[in-house]
């Protein structure tokens, strides 16, 4: 089998991620930073892989496969891995491989986890917060592209008509990925002024916009300003984060709000947040340990924090009552609505798994009665929901596989717990919760681990395992 256009979706990966290398080499070369040169090296080098890989797929069919797909979403972070930790070995400090690319995998698929801790120059700072950016936009690329032809249109978007956004034709793709960018930028833009309003400086502001847009906050930030200006704009931009962009885009391009109103996973999303953020002010106010303004204002804000996958915290240390902490690490389980570049199972599914389940409740008690998955007033087709069932034990299958081997580095069961949960759901801050605020301390096996576990989270798990169950076919036949 040919693949070609696997060739050509990498040598387009490269090309725009050649140009990110100029942002920091502009600012390091405006501020005197002796690592600006090579930024300007690798930008010349991902440009010229660009042209190599879309060379070598110059003769493609025009349509996608399932198996280039799969191929794409597993190499290409191991691709933008290998060229995101090259400037930090360029700039002299003397850094462990497997630290740089644990960084580069970790701010990649926006998991906001660190093994380098600070000190880092302010040009290797952005060159980080860019990565995140682009992870970000490079799965919700994915996610209206590649991936619909790999897994299916398993939950990414119930209330549009799929059949017409999504397509495996090459020259279709080109559009959505268009729109989803530029919408992605605006975005970003406004969380920029957001941050500016508040009262942060630009670069910080920068350096937090990029994170919190791309869902990527979390122990890498090195904590939010308990301000409440500041804690107000990274709420507001966390919530930003967790918003499906393909609803936003379908409303602002037919200019109606009435899907926003009616969207049943938007509804739930901030049914959810609500619920959670009350629940999380109830303690500290029955207890006496905050004031009625600060608990609301924490509980709210760790709600959405935790709930659009960011995991940002506060630089002051929050005492958090019986049961706040398990609260937050199922709402990063669950985690962002579908379309957005927050991970964790996604809302939209969890839906369809209750409707599944209530279902076949109704089944058992009337046997002979037809039935419907139903989502929003939709029905949801049964090879989606089936899918989503088997994407279900999944990734229960891997987080329990995925934790066995954390607990082997020695950690304590709620370590090994809320490690594993931040890897699969790319929320850093669930580490946090268990003081994990850094990987360094980490077995070199450990990190690797990890970042395998970061990929699988990111790649929803589905496409893992059909690569898998292609090569045991193709060995099979061979057989």
């Amino acid at each position: 089998m040919r693949f070609d256009l696997f060739w050509v979706l990498m040598g387009r990966t490269a090309y725009v991620f050649a140009p990110l290398y100029l942002i920091p080499f502009a600012y390091g070369f405006a501020f005197g930073d002796p690592a600006a040169g090579s930024f300007l090296a690798l930008a010349v080098l991902s440009a010229i892989l660009g042209m190599v890989f879309g060379n070598m797929g110059r003769s493609h069919m025009r349509q996608l496969s399932v198996q280039e797909g799969m191929l794409f979403l597993l190499v290409v972070w191991f691709l933008l891995a290998v060229l995101g930790m090259l400037p930090f070995h360029l700039a002299g400090l003397h850094l462990s491989p497997i630290d740089t690319f644990f960084d580069s995998i970790s701010s990649l698929t926006t998991t906001g986890m660190t093994a380098l801790g600070g000190g880092l120059p302010p040009s290797l700072i952005l060159w980080r917060a860019l990565m995140s950016w682009f992870g970000g936009l490079l799965f919700i690329v994915i996610l209206v592209t590649v991936l619909p032809v790999v897994g299916g249109c398993f939950g990414v978007d119930f209330a549009v008509q799929q059949e017409r956004l999504f397509s495996p034709l090459w020259n279709r793709m080109t559009r959505p990925m268009r729109e989803m960018t530029i919408l992605y930028i605006a975005i970003t833009l406004v969380a920029v002024c957001i941050y500016l309003m508040a009262g942060d400086e630009i670069f910080p502001a920068l350096i937090l916009a990029l994170f919190t847009v791309s869902s990527g906050a979390g122990p890498m930030t090195a904590g939010l300003p308990p301000t409440p200006g500041l804690i107000f704009g990274g709420g507001l931009v966390s919530l930003l984060s967790a918003l499906p962009l393909l609803t936003i885009w379908q409303m602002l391009h037919r200019r109606s709000g009435t899907e926003i109103v009616h969207h049943m996973e938007l509804r739930a999303f901030f049914a959810l947040f609500i619920g959670a953020g009350t629940l999380l002010c109830v303690p500290p106010i029955l207890h006496g340990t905050q004031s009625l303004a600060s608990a609301i204002g924490y509980g709210y804000f760790y709600a959405i924090s935790f709930l659009s996958t960011n995991g940002l915290m506060l630089q002051e240390e929050i005492p958090f009552h019986n049961g706040s902490e398990l609260l937050l690490i199922v709402l990063a389980i669950i985690g962002g609505c579908m379309g957005s570049a927050a991970g964790g199972f996604r809302i939209s599914r969890v839906l369809v798994l209750i409707s599944l389940a209530w279902t076949e409740l109704l089944r058992t008690l009337h046997p002979r009665m037809v039935i419907a998955v139903h989502q929003g007033g939709e029905v949801v087709p049964l090879h989606s929901a089936g899918r989503i069932l088997v994407l279900a034990f999944l990734f229960a299958a891997v987080f329990s596989a995925g934790a066995l081997l954390i607990a082997l580095a020695g950690l304590s069961p709620i370590e090994t717990i809320t490690l594993t949960v931040s890897c699969l759901t790319t929320t850093g801050g669930v580490a946090s919760l268990a003081d994990l605020n850094t990987a360094a301390v980490l077995p070199s096996w450990t990190k690797f681990i990890c970042a395998l576990l970061m990929i699988l989270g990111r790649i929803e798990i589905f496409a893992f395992f059909l690569f898998i169950g292609s090569l045991l076919e193709e060995t099979g036949h061979n057989w």
